[in-house]
């Protein structure tokens, strides 16, 4: 049944165009690149995609996909927290590739997640985890600091497109390619959390499992 809805829709990818080019022809002078890195995972899969944000003199966006990356969650049973940490560091290896050949000075990282719970995992400076979580969370703060983790939005995180899949149809309409709407936009446009909503979401529960 899955096999037959897939070749009926294989028409739909000729529709699907990825430009190759990062930099729009007469985009002018760059004044800032950021690589925005995404992550999700549920029990059936993880990923994670990355998208290259542009800024010139004249105060112009491009948003460009540069990769992305899906996987299927093992079978042995495992939480959705640890699959979502998996999915983390598949983006911290992502970017460390990314900053190795992308030949772009002064190239900023930034790593987004729609899990508050491995935001939590992140920043935390105190408590001590179970193996599975404490080798993941160290892979992760050897290479990024907690200030570069952000939270976006479920329904604006692209790699949530990861996980269950999407047909042809709902590929071409969908942000995966594109990257969210609001990295099109100005930062001051951006939904930042306050302070105090930023540190409220970082604490971890005092039942968490994970912790020792």
């Amino acid at each position: 049944m899955m096999w037959e809805k897939w070749r009926k829709e294989l028409h739909v990818l000729k529709e699907l165009s990825v430009p190759t080019c990062y930099k729009p022809a007469n985009f002018g002078h760059i004044i800032s690149a950021e690589l925005h890195h995404f992550s999700d995972a549920s029990t059936q899969g993880y990923g994670q995609c990355s998208c290259l944000r542009l800024k010139n003199d004249q105060g112009q966006i491009h948003c460009s996909f540069v990769i992305g990356k899906t996987r299927v969650t093992p079978l042995k049973p495992i939480t959705v927290p640890r699959v979502e940490l998996t999915a983390a560091v598949v983006s911290v290896k992502t970017s460390e590739q990314l900053q190795r050949e992308l030949e772009c000075e002064e190239l900023i990282d930034v790593f987004r997640t729609d899990s508050k719970v491995v935001l939590g995992y992140i920043a935390n400076e105190t408590r001590r985890f179970h193996t599975f979580v404490a080798n993941r969370v160290q892979q992760i703060q050897d290479l990024t600091s907690p200030d570069q983790w952000h939270y976006v939005d479920t329904k604006l995180n692209p790699a949530d497109h990861a996980s269950p899949g999407l047909s042809a149809q709902g590929l071409l309409k969908s942000n995966w390619i594109t990257g969210p709407a609001f990295l099109w936009k100005e930062e001051y446009q951006w939904h930042v959390p306050s302070s105090s909503k930023k540190q409220e979401m970082l604490q971890l529960s005092d039942d968490d499992p994970e912790i020792k």
